[in-house]
């Protein structure tokens, strides 16, 4: 069970750290860049966490490279925003992410995607060694598992749902001209869910060119991006390091604009806000707009927690028993 973690996520620190963190990721850890030989890593990255599980024949040192190769990159105190964890806790960890009980918004879905994205992205650039692929193909098999037993997604909030409720009280009764920048899943999901609310003025702006066109969806070219301040709501959800709305491209504001910034690392110019006219949210707000309420999802929390802690056992049980017969 040589396998860890070392992670920042929306619980330990603001957004400003954990962009940092993430840039800092995105530039050392990221498919296809390895540190040291004998160092395998894959890079969990997200809106609300920034994850690199790790494995070596001396976790103590791939742990502590990892550390020196943050605070070469990052120019600020952040080691006390950090969580670690080794072996059976690194596991149970990972259960619990790709269950949906370590975010933002209890049980979302998006995750068990992300999760699964990180894993076979790295699978592209190298060889993954038995233990990292046990540690992702079963921590996603017990996330669904608890997906499926506990029915998890009925009735709780979800951040399209938030998303949609903000726009609403926004907007009011009116329908507004919508730009999605990014062709994230967490864009499509919230796309798709405000095309059933009947919002059909949607436009999409990607850097690449789909493979197929969106029936009832405008395609905006990359290059005219900077036509953003034509719409009145916007909503950025891209892996993009950089700004993309920036505050000099705003003249004149006729009527109120929404912006909503999915992204970490940020997507819009957070002096935007600063700009009359103009409503910036980012990550962290939109997440403390949703109401989860206690007494519905304690005992559902409660029998996931119970259901993830009898698999880990069962699981790492397994993998001791298969590594003692091959070593005998």
């Amino acid at each position: 069970m040589h396998f860890g973690v070392v992670g920042i996520n929306h619980k330990l620190a603001e957004l400003r750290v954990r962009e940092l963190l993430a840039k800092a990721c995105q530039r050392r850890f990221s498919p296809g860049f390895t540190p040291l030989s004998e160092h395998t890593c894959v890079l969990l990255s997200t809106c609300n966490r920034t994850e690199i599980y790790f494995t070596s024949p001396c976790l103590v040192d791939t742990h502590g490279h990892i550390l020196n190769t943050l605070r070469e990159e990052v120019d600020e105190e952040f080691d006390q925003k950090l969580y670690s964890y080794f072996s059976q806790d690194c596991f149970s960890h990972l259960a619990r992410v790709t269950a949906g009980l370590d975010s933002a918004i209890l049980g979302e879905t998006e995750i068990q995607g992300q999760v699964k994205t990180a894993y076979e992205a790295a699978l592209k650039y190298q060889l993954l060694p038995r233990e990292l692929h046990f540690l992702f193909q079963n921590a996603l098999k017990i996330g669904k598992q608890v997906r499926t037993q506990l029915k998890m997604t009925r009735g709780m909030p979800d951040i399209e749902d938030a998303i949609w409720h903000i726009g609403r009280h926004f907007f009011g009764e009116n329908f507004p001209r919508i730009l999605f920048v990014g062709a994230s899943a967490i864009n499509f999901k919230i796309l798709n869910f405000l095309k059933h609310k009947r919002y059909d003025c949607v436009s999409l702006c990607n850097r690449s060119r789909l493979h197929a066109p969106i029936e009832g969806i405008e395609m905006m070219p990359w290059g005219e991006l900077n036509q953003w301040t034509e719409f009145d709501w916007i909503i950025l959800g891209t892996k993009s390091p950089n700004h993309l709305l920036h505050r000099h491209e705003v003249e004149t504001i006729t009527k109120p604009k929404l912006i909503m910034d999915l992204s970490v690392p940020r997507n819009a110019d957070p002096s935007l806000r600063t700009v009359s006219g103009i409503t910036l949210m980012n990550i962290d707000q939109i997440n403390r707009t949703l109401k989860i309420h206690k007494q519905k999802t304690d005992q559902i929390l409660s029998d996931a927690e119970a259901l993830i802690a009898g698999a880990t056992v069962r699981h790492l049980e397994k993998l001791s028993h298969k590594m003692l017969v091959v070593s005998s």
